[in-house]
């Protein structure tokens, strides 16, 4: 089978197209899917460069070749031998774990927990751009910061940075949820976010948010001080100051800590920034959010997408054979939305 693989740490050109993979045999718990479609998200850009290496060494026996990708569109070709939830030939969506190898391939095995039927009225391109985004709102809000989707009615959000593909995927959900939801973006992407259902939009050329926006429930942060200095402070300066607010943010320290500090020195150190920031903005519940797969938030996405809740929405689409032109492309910031890669190649 072929697989786009990086065989050692670094920019987009140490992605590599190859041909001479076996095709990988379902577990008993898996299912064999053929790939239609892939796509790429930030992490697939930071795991190419190293991030998280210390983890990902420990969590796989073999490194490289690395077959990069998480979330994924296709079609089942094989079942494993306790699979009696699905059929040979199924259209199905779903994501793997940030450890395993990824969906940049041919064909993927893919525990039955990480994967469901396809909406029907998504395409293998449309469908492929929605699962890991989805996946990492679900985490940050469910298993992360405890909250239930349910009672979130009626609640004030904020979103630190719309535009992008999780961006775009949260002000949907947090709308069809009932919240009243404020976010930030670029000149040129206002008119989309609107369109998604953003109440409140804020260009951050021309307006700093925390000067706008006061009295919000929740605060997500996709962006964090890499992007903006001092971004949970100014975040949490928009929120209530009781226990009810919640910050939460993409940008966790562990993983980097890790790679900087060893696990020995990494973890408690880490645990010593959790601590300290929690108790720096008490009352106010910070939370720190890492995706995490979960068959219960993909079943729940694949209801909102039928009831079209929840619409993709795609920047660009590349080939297979291009995914170093897509990874350069996310790596601008300036993406508006998902960058979705095509497997179906013309013979």
């Amino acid at each position: 089978m072929y697989a786009t693989t990086i065989r050692q740490y670094g920019d987009a050109s140490t992605l590599k197209l190859e041909h001479d993979f076996d095709v990988p045999d379902p577990k008993p718990n898996q299912v064999l899917v053929k790939v239609d479609a892939s796509s790429v998200n930030p992490i697939d850009l930071m795991k190419r460069e190293g991030y998280g290496k210390t983890i990902f060494e420990k969590q796989r026996k073999d490194l490289f070749p690395w077959i990069l990708g998480s979330d994924f569109s296709g079609t089942i070709e094989k079942l494993g031998s306790k699979v009696d939830k699905f059929n040979v030939g199924d259209e199905v969506w779903g994501c793997t774990s940030n450890a395993n190898s990824g969906t940049h391939a041919e064909f993927v095995s893919i525990d039955i927990d990480e994967v469901t039927l396809k909406p029907q009225n998504l395409t293998h391109l449309e469908a492929a751009s929605l699962p890991y985004v989805a996946l990492t709102t679900w985490s940050a809000l469910v298993r992360w910061s405890g909250l239930r989707p349910n009672d979130l009615n009626g609640k004030k959000v904020f979103i630190q940075g719309g535009a992008g593909g999780v961006g775009c995927f949260s002000i949907q959900l947090f709308k069809s949820l009932g919240c009243e939801v404020a976010t930030t973006c670029s000149s040129k992407n206002i008119a989309l976010v609107k369109s998604l259902g953003a109440d409140h939009v804020i260009d951050y050329n021309k307006d700093n948010f925390y000067e706008v926006l006061n009295d919000y429930d929740i605060a997500y942060d996709l962006l964090g001080s890499n992007v903006l200095e001092n971004s949970v402070e100014k975040c949490c300066q928009i929120l209530k100051t009781e226990n009810s607010s919640h910050y939460i943010t993409l940008t966790h320290p562990l993983v980097n800590t890790l790679d900087s500090k060893g696990l020995i020195l990494g973890a408690p150190h880490a645990l010593y920034l959790r601590h300290k920031q929690k108790k720096q903005y008490n009352p106010i519940n910070v939370h720190w959010s890492i995706y995490r797969p979960s068959l219960s938030g993909l079943e729940q996405l694949t209801a909102l997408v039928e009831d079209q809740s929840i619409k993709p929405v795609i920047d660009t689409i590349y080939n297979i054979n291009e995914l170093n032109k897509a990874h350069e492309a996310v790596a601008t910031g300036h993406v508006s939305g998902k960058v979705v890669i095509n497997h179906i190649q013309d013979d």
